[in-house]
C-alpha cells in the first residue's frame, strides 16, 4: 500500500502548500536553476506542474560537485531540492560548500525547499520523486488562476 492510498484527498493533506510551491517556482523571473538528485525527481516535478520560465532543472546523479557547479552558472537563484533523507541532506551540505567556494554564485533560495518540507512531513514522504503521486489531485496552476480571474475575454 502506498502513502497515497493511505491518505485520501479528503484528509487534511495541505495541498495548498504544494500548489504554493509550484506557483512560487513557476513565477521566478530571474535566471534560476533547480537541483535535484536524479531523472525521476525531474519527472515528478514536471508532473506536478513545474515549468520554469527562465531556468532549468538539473540532476545531480552522475556528476561530480565541481561539474554540477560548472553547469549552474550564470544564474541569479539556485534552489536545492535534494531528498529529505540522510543522503540528500549530506549532498545538499556538500553542494552548498562547493557553491560558496566560487565567486559570483547565485543566491540559494531556501523558501521552495521549506514549503516542500512542510508538505512532505504532512504526506509522510522523504523523496522528491514521491511527489509525483499527487499530480492527479492537485489542480493545474493555470486552471486555478483561470477560475479565480473575474475578467474573461470573449
Amino acid at each position: 500500500m502506498t502513502n497515497f492510498e493511505i491518505m485520501k484527498p479528503s484528509t487534511n493533506l495541505p495541498l495548498g502548500i504544494l500548489i504554493q510551491f509550484v506557483a512560487y517556482c513557476n513565477s521566478i523571473r530571474e535566471p534560476v536553476v533547480l537541483i535535484v538528485e536524479g531523472k525521476r525527481d525531474i519527472e515528478a516535478l514536471e508532473a506536478i506542474g513545474i515549468t520554469l520560465i527562465n531556468g532549468k532543472i538539473l540532476a545531480r546523479k552522475g556528476l561530480s560537485l565541481s561539474k554540477l557547479a560548472d553547469q549552474i552558472y550564470p544564474v541569479s537563484i539556485i534552489i536545492l531540492l535534494l531528498d529529505f533523507d540522510k543522503e540528500g541532506k549530506h549532498m545538499r551540505s556538500d553542494l552548498k560548500k562547493e557553491l560558496q567556494k566560487r565567486k559570483g554564485h547565485g543566491l540559494i533560495d531556501p523558501y521552495p525547499r521549506q514549503l516542500l518540507y512542510k508538505f512532505f512531513r504532512a504526506a509522510r514522504i522523504n523523496e522528491i520523486e514521491e511527489v509525483k503521486q499527487f499530480s492527479s489531485i492537485i489542480p493545474k496552476i493555470e486552471d486555478t488562476f483561470k477560475n479565480t480571474n473575474t475578467y474573461h475575454s470573449k
